[in-house]
């Protein structure tokens, strides 16, 4: 069972699905190494939490730093997407990204 507060980085092929996820604690090194595997040059974060699914400023904060440093490796930044049980929230469809 997934823990209900957590995040996770997805690298996803050319049409954005997944081929590969990790856990956001893990080593940053980690996620260069599946991106530089699977050949990719797009993430994505999935963020699941108990609480609503709208943003916090440090979600807002965390999705603009992770895109302004992935855009000189030539990656890109695909969807910020927060999930709860009162639904989601996806920042590409709210146009902040």
């Amino acid at each position: 069972m997934r823990d209900p507060a957590s995040l996770q980085l997805l690298v996803l092929d050319e049409e954005w699905r997944p081929l590969h996820r990790l856990h956001a604690d893990h080593d940053w090194r980690r996620t260069m190494d599946a991106l530089l595997r699977w050949d990719s040059h797009w993430l994505a974060i999935e963020q699941r939490r108990a609480g609503g699914p709208l943003p916090y400023w440090t979600d807002i904060r965390l999705t603009r730093t992770l895109s302004k440093h992935l855009r000189p490796m030539e990656i890109c930044l695909a969807d910020h997407v927060i999930r709860s049980g009162q639904g989601r929230f996806s920042f590409r469809e709210a146009g902040l990204l």
